[in-house]
């Protein structure tokens, strides 16, 4: 095991190495809704993308996922595991700022003796898919009684008020098990949903009926490797409660052809794929699903991620305090990726969480959770903020994000 550990950092270092030598970078952007922030610092790509600040939010909004529509308009999520926001589910007005509770106040007024079915629990996560649909992921919490208030996905087409679809997860996953972010593919019908507690995982959902399936949990890829933390600086990141944090499966990304989930634990740098077409065939046995899965690699140690329509993977290094680009490559015959820094703009990013892609903008939300939800976190500074990069241009003809 130990050579093992020894040949994935190796090759870390040397594709590291290799990223930095053959990726481009990309071009600034205007935008007239758009107050600019500074051009991040060339560290070790001369010309990074210009940061913008979308909007901004104080502690009555703890910012974590959002959404971006092809119009431009701007969803975001404040869950409750720690502190509840004075609203759940906001779209920003970006003009003046303010937050308009979706799809109405009823849902964002929280109500412990009310069943969860017209109002947010915990909503963790947002994504717009190809037909400029929101879903939202509600996570619901440990403390609530989940037979009334269980997690939950819904549809809205944003036209109506109330969602389209609602689907629960019945008996695929418990109240130790904590689902965190979603990824919807319409090529083939399911849902895709991240777990990060208990024994990780995927959770598969299908669209036509709702029947949900938890996958891979307990696999090697789906759990945090022990021997590697969550670090700030020569500190293991701790919870509140002075323990070791340990997250898994957490970011979660589908490649532009919907024929791959890319998706790792939070709180290690190894880095996984398996192929959609084996997730959704309900004859495999664990054993042989596990057998599908392919490692990637050892790269920044990052939270959300979302792969762009060009097959590159975008995550915020929650270690660097960073936005990193990942390329796909083979090296020595097996999949694997060249990581960049995409931006690096010293005191402004903090924690970069939650992503979207539209119109050839890289939005990201910065969610400071680390110097909220962590007892040896980074001093708390600045506000909640999202902000966006521009991209090169995406290639057309094939899915984004």
């Amino acid at each position: 095991m130990d050579a093992v550990h020894s040949f994935l950092r190796s090759r870390r270092r040397f594709v590291a190495k290799l990223g930095a030598a053959v990726c481009g970078a990309a071009l600034p952007a205007v935008f007239p809704t758009v107050v600019p922030i500074s051009a991040a610092r060339a560290a070790p790509n001369p010309d990074h993308s210009k940061l913008e600040t979308v909007a901004t939010f104080g502690d009555d909004f703890r910012l974590v996922g959002i959404g971006v529509t092809k119009a431009g308009r701007v969803f975001a999520t404040a869950p409750s595991s720690v502190h509840r926001s004075r609203f759940s589910v906001v779209e920003v007005d970006l003009r003046s700022g303010s937050l308009l509770p979706f799809p109405d106040t009823r849902w964002n007024t929280y109500q412990p003796n009310r069943t969860g079915e017209r109002q947010w629990i915990s909503a963790q996560a947002l994504w717009v898919d190809e037909r400029d649909r929101l879903w939202v992921l509600d996570s619901s919490l440990p403390t609530a009684d989940q037979r009334l208030q269980p997690p939950k996905l819904l549809q809205f087409d944003l036209e109506k008020p109330t969602p389209v679809r609602t689907y629960t997860f019945e008996s695929a996953i418990t109240p130790a098990d904590s689902i965190n972010d979603v990824r919807i593919d319409l090529q083939h019908g399911y849902a895709f949903i991240s777990n990060a507690g208990n024994r990780g995982g995927v959770v598969v959902a299908r669209l036509s009926d709702g029947r949900a399936r938890l996958v891979l949990a307990g696999d090697r890829s789906s759990v945090s490797d022990p021997k590697q933390h969550l670090m700030f600086g020569d500190r293991v990141a701790r919870k509140l409660d002075g323990q070791v944090l340990v997250l898994q499966t957490d970011g979660i990304a589908l490649s532009p052809q919907r024929d791959w989930l890319y998706y790792r634990p939070l709180t290690d740098h190894h880095y996984w794929r398996v192929p959609t077409e084996a997730l959704v065939d309900e004859t495999l046995s664990p054993q042989a699903l596990g057998q599908r899965v392919q490692s990637l690699g050892d790269y920044a140690l990052t939270g959300g991620l979302l792969m762009g329509a060009d097959g590159t993977l975008y995550g915020g290094d929650l270690e660097q305090r960073t936005v990193v680009a990942l390329a796909p490559v083979t090296l020595e015959g097996k999949p694997a990726f060249t990581q960049r820094t995409l931006v690096d703009d010293p005191g402004k990013i903090s924690w970069a969480d939650g992503f979207a892609l539209q119109n050839d903008y890289l939005y990201f939300a910065d969610s400071h959770l680390h110097e909220l939800n962590f007892s040896n976190g980074y001093p708390r500074k600045g506000r909640f903020a999202i902000f966006r990069v521009k991209l090169p241009p995406q290639p057309s003809g094939l899915f984004a994000g």
